[in-house]
């Protein structure tokens, strides 16, 4: 069945609650329009999957499941997912209002072509990757950023969209997170350019279009770029790190750009743009009515939806009201409680509740409980209804530690336990402190800081680690002598690491050491050799004669199972944990999942070392508990 044209969907009512507005935009996961929700008063946006895909259960599947991830995920750079459902032939997601205009009409001012300073351009990707970041940790790879997908709205906020809920079966196969990276690479250089590159156009060097482009930037882009994703950052996490670490070697002062190459970014009024979206008709009807004055869009629905569409809206719910059940259920009280327990409640109340999850700092619930109910509690709830628990995730302000005096990595390590996520890093001249140590830090040390805000750590001047994972042993020591830095080498087994190789360095790639410091890098020697029994020992030489001389059954298994009577024999895992066994020589990045002691953990951030144990600083350690294997 063809996709279905603007006309088709503009005016239906889902679910009683969401009015469809224009479509925006249509890709394999269905058709995505403004909405209008009228149980809360307030734009949306809603994903209709296209009715060919609504045929196949599992596509639907698919979907829902996408969908349901999705909804965990929480980041300031993404739209977030506030539910799906299914209307008669109608399947669809709903997910907040997206606010801004696309880089790709930023980025175009009739037929000029502009373009931004490095320090700006990499100040907007590192935000893209930030998010990206946030849907890799969930196993969730976007496959198909573009200029259009970044919006940026009038404060400055940059937000991903465009995110497929449904994977495109003309694709062949699944994308992976090298995709997203190689995309982030493109993205940079043609907001540094102007020039726009093809999907899979590489390796790309913005140098060849901007004379005076700084060689790292250049090296970042052709790096993400590349055409083979083995030679790629792997994931938005390591992207991020190394954009990072470019952004602070730039001179100070790059982000503010030539006024003749950098264009300040034109952003639409929210209520001009969101009326614009949510009439009908073309693209650039849409450009030419974005700067109209008016009431707020949800004013004018009456206005905008047919007066036969709104009958028939009114005529629903109005025949719906004269016929639904009087029995209702009164919707008990479960904060406090967790989210399981509280499910459970629910579903012994046998009203088939629908029960979604979503996540809130709350100030008095502990972190993991739940907080509250939507709707509240004591509220008259049906069959069928839509329930959600809001989930605690502790206070959004909390005090700042003090960190000062020490190093950065360690700084990073106490703010992360601390809550706080968002850590820029800057340098500053000291004439006292030794180069990287921490001279203070915004907010202040005893101050409360927004976990939703960024915490600035003032490093003393010194030396930036370079990133050093995935080169060899030559390559990393030759990068720290050309950064003024030693590298001390050791050498560890690894399963999935060819011999040679770097995959563990000590402190993590963008810290701030001091000339001539050490710099720890561990390098892989191949697979672990298995354990070889000794031969021909005396014990052995024993047992082989007390077997030939019907010597007792108890010499006879302990010979067969190679063990010498003192406990020795080589245990293990019974192999079912995912990933790899955890070794304190392996540097693990955020998302990575290791086993240890019969219990799955996955890695919060970027942590290595002895000192970084599994299970060692439980909710607030670097490890996340998944549970026993």
């Amino acid at each position: 069945m063809a996709t279905p044209s603007p006309d088709t969907l503009f005016g239906l009512t889902l679910h009683g609650r969401y009015v469809l507005g224009q479509r925006v935009r249509s890709g394999p996961s269905g058709t995505v329009h403004t909405a209008h929700d009228l149980t809360v008063d307030n734009l949306v946006m809603v994903t209709v999957m296209h009715p060919g895909s609504v045929a196949d259960p599992g596509a639907v599947h698919a979907f829902d499941s996408r969908v349901q991830t999705l909804e965990t995920v929480t980041h300031p750079g993404l739209a977030r997912t506030l539910g799906h459902g299914r209307d008669g032939d109608h399947v669809y997601a709903v997910t907040e209002y997206e606010r801004g205009e696309g880089l790709d009409r930023v980025l175009t001012d009739g037929d000029a072509a502009l373009r931004y300073s490095p320090g700006t351009a990499l100040t907007i990707v590192a935000d893209v990757l930030s998010a990206l970041d946030a849907l890799h940790q969930a196993g969730i790879v976007h496959g198909g950023v573009e200029a259009g997908h970044v919006l940026l709205d009038d404060e400055g906020r940059v937000t991903v969209t465009g995110l497929p809920l449904l994977a495109d079966a003309s694709a062949g196969r699944e994308p992976d997170t090298s995709e997203d990276v190689h995309a982030a690479g493109r993205l940079l250089h043609t907001l540094i350019t102007g020039v726009g590159t093809a999907p899979h156009e590489g390796p790309l060097r913005p140098s060849s279009h901007v004379d005076g482009i700084p060689p790292d930037v250049d090296m970042l882009v052709a790096n993400a770029t590349d055409p083979t994703p083995r030679y790629r950052p792997r994931d938005a996490a390591k992207y991020l790190t190394m954009v990072e670490q470019v952004m602070r070697s730039l001179p100070r002062g790059d982000g503010d750009g030539d006024p003749a190459e950098t264009r300040p970014i034109p952003v639409i009024g929210a209520e001009a743009q969101a009326g614009a979206a949510f009439a009908p008709g073309t693209g650039a009807d849409r450009g030419r009515n974005r700067g109209r004055e008016g009431a707020p869009p949800w004013r004018r629905v009456p206005v905008l939806v047919s007066a036969a569409a709104l009958a028939v809206v009114l005529l629903a719910v109005v025949g719906w009201a004269a016929l639904a059940p009087d029995d209702t259920i009164e919707l008990p009280d479960v904060t406090g409680s967790a989210p399981a327990e509280a499910e459970a409640v629910l579903a012994e109340l046998g009203a088939d509740l629908v029960v979604r999850r979503a996540e809130s700092y709350d100030d008095a619930v502990e972190s993991g409980a739940v907080a509250a109910t939507e709707p509240a509690a004591g509220t008259e709830v049906e069959t069928g209804d839509e329930v959600t628990l809001v989930v605690s995730i502790g206070a959004r302000s909390v005090e700042v530690p003090d960190v000062t005096g020490g190093t950065e990595s360690e700084a990073r390590t106490a703010l992360r336990e601390a809550g706080f996520t968002d850590i820029e890093v800057v340098m500053e001249h000291s004439g006292e402190e030794a180069p990287g140590t921490v001279l203070s830090t915004k907010p202040a040390a005893g101050e409360q800081g927004d976990r939703e805000e960024p915490v600035v750590v003032s490093v003393s001047e010194g030396v930036v680690v370079p990133s050093l994972i995935g080169t060899d042993q030559a390559e990393a020591a030759a990068l720290l002598d050309e950064a003024g830095l030693t590298a001390v080498i050791v050498e560890a087994p690894h399963d999935d690491v060819v011999v040679g190789e770097v995959f563990g360095q000590d402190p993590e790639p963008g810290s701030i050491l001091p000339e001539d410091a050490n710099v720890s890098i561990t390098v892989s020697t191949g697979p672990e050799e298995p354990e070889v029994e000794e031969s021909e020992t005396e014990d052995d030489e024993e047992d082989r004669e007390g077997e030939r001389d019907g010597d007792t059954d108890q010499e006879e298994d302990r010979d067969r199972d190679g063990d010498d009577g003192q406990g020795g024999g080589r245990g293990g895992d019974d192999g079912s944990c995912s990933g790899a066994a955890w070794h304190p020589n392996t540097q693990y990045q955020t998302g990575d999942r290791v086993h240890y002691q019969g219990r799955e953990y996955e890695a919060r951030w970027w942590v290595e070392g002895a000192h970084n144990r599994p299970g060692d600083g439980g909710d607030w350690g670097p490890w996340a508990d998944l549970g026993p294997c």
